[in-house]
């Protein structure tokens, strides 16, 4: 080959290669999402069609697809390596917390995100899910929304709250959500005090402990039917009848979602509760 012939080739050859490094660095992953906070922001986010394993209670229909590697609440590490992942994003909801160790020993990059079990740090975890997807100006403007969605939900509670009430906030009717959960950052978001709050996270309590919180206002997750014996029945308890909130008629039942942990739909979850109250 002539030198004139080999010159154009010096000049586009690396601009080439730069083209294929870069190609590979956008190679689309194979994710496991293991908690549904993450699993809805990643689809929020446009990377649905890169998911290939979601925990039970992850249903969006984008993901309908993606191979399901049990609750999130007792995760193994055998389905989830079984989906060949590259990366496995989940939150602090996933357990058990050795579960990381697990699959990093594995060779899996394995990522926890969220360190507050009040969910206060959401904002946070959509920038860094972000982040991690490739999608990071998406992940901030999505994050700026919720903050904002949030702060308005919160504002207008307050403008409205001429008498806080007392909420209380409990998972089959006999665990209740007390101080630094979820379920306590949204009661007062919504301008409301938390009937639980003497209680440190999630804790069971026998029925006279649950009459003397006092609660206006009672939610119980609705997937727990079959423990606390459907709606009817939770209202006839006497520890509940007893209640200003059983007696006035306001005990209701809540997909568990909306109260249990922060998530997109938390701004409307704030309104709702005030609503209900």
């Amino acid at each position: 080959m002539s030198i004139e012939r080999a010159l154009p080739v010096r000049r586009w050859l690396p601009a080439l290669l730069a083209g294929l490094v870069a190609v590979a660095g956008q190679a689309a992953e194979r994710l496991v999402v293991l908690t549904s906070d993450v699993a809805e922001i990643v689809v929020a986010l446009g990377k649905a069609a890169e998911v290939v394993g979601r925990d039970r209670a992850s249903k969006q229909p984008e993901l309908a697809k993606a191979g399901e590697i049990g609750s999130s609440r007792s995760l193994s590490a055998e389905p989830i390596v079984r989906l060949k992942p590259t990366l496995v994003i989940g939150s602090q909801l996933a357990t058990p917390d050795g579960i990381w160790g697990q699959l990093g020993g594995l060779g899996i990059r394995a990522v926890k995100i969220g360190a507050r079990e009040n969910g206060s740090d959401y904002a946070d975890m959509i920038r860094s899910v972000g982040k991690l997807i490739g999608a990071e100006s998406d992940a901030g403007k999505l994050a700026g929304e919720w903050q904002a969605a949030m702060q308005s939900s919160a504002a207008a509670a307050s403008a409205a709250a001429a008498a806080r009430k007392r909420v209380l906030i409990t998972y089959e009717g006999k665990t209740v959500a007390g101080r630094d959960t979820p379920g306590d950052a949204l009661i007062r978001a919504a301008g409301g005090i938390n009937a639980a709050a003497g209680v440190d996270g999630y804790k069971p309590l026998d029925p006279e402990a649950i009459a003397r919180l006092a609660p206006d206002l009672i939610l119980v997750a609705d997937h727990n039917r079959a423990v606390y014996g459907g709606l009817d029945g939770f209202k006839r308890r006497p520890d509940i009848a007893a209640t200003p909130a059983g007696r006035n008629g306001k005990v209701f039942e809540v997909p568990v979602h909306e109260f249990f942990t922060i998530n997109l739909g938390s701004p409307a979850s704030v309104k709702k509760l005030r609503e209900l109250s």
